[in-house]
């Protein structure tokens, strides 16, 4: 996937991962982190995402930023999500919203993107009876998974 993003800084194991979001509202920094969890047996990455907060240390999920870049902000974070699987390719990486809107928003841009993203990974959707299943673009759900197809 070619998307237009923004260049990003890598912590040395490549669970931290820092950009700078520009636009109306300046430059504000932006993180992605990635977890090790282990839950009934299963380990996977959660995938957390938002604005970073300097003096607090700490990323802030629930933020809105309204800084005018939506699509590019969102580019980089599924360029990010490369990057980790390049490094960690076994890696199983959960996903969510902090808020229905935004789960409903990255699903939008998954169903955009589908074509591209069902090359690189294999995507489920978790729905709201706690069910799982492969992605399918016109269903909602309230989390996904996501791991890297090995060629």
């Amino acid at each position: 996937m070619n998307l237009d993003h923004y260049q990003f800084k890598i912590a040395p194991d490549y669970h931290e991962y820092e950009f700078y979001s520009d636009g109306p509202r300046g430059r504000i920094k932006k993180m992605v982190a990635f977890s090790l969890v282990k839950w009934k047996g299963i380990l996977f990455y959660n995938l957390a995402f938002g604005d970073y907060i300097d003096e607090l240390n700490k990323l802030n999920d629930d933020s809105v930023s309204n800084n005018g870049d939506r699509q590019k902000v969102l580019a980089t974070v599924a360029t990010i999500v490369i990057d980790f699987t390049n490094h960690l390719p076994n890696a199983l990486i959960f996903a969510t919203g902090s808020t229905p809107a935004r789960t409903r928003l990255y699903q939008m841009n998954l169903n955009r993107l589908f074509d591209e993203v069902k090359l690189l990974f294999q995507i489920y959707g978790v729905k709201s009876d706690g069910i799982m299943e492969l992605f399918r673009t016109n269903e909602n759900y309230q989390s996904f998974y996501a791991r890297r197809i090995l060629h």
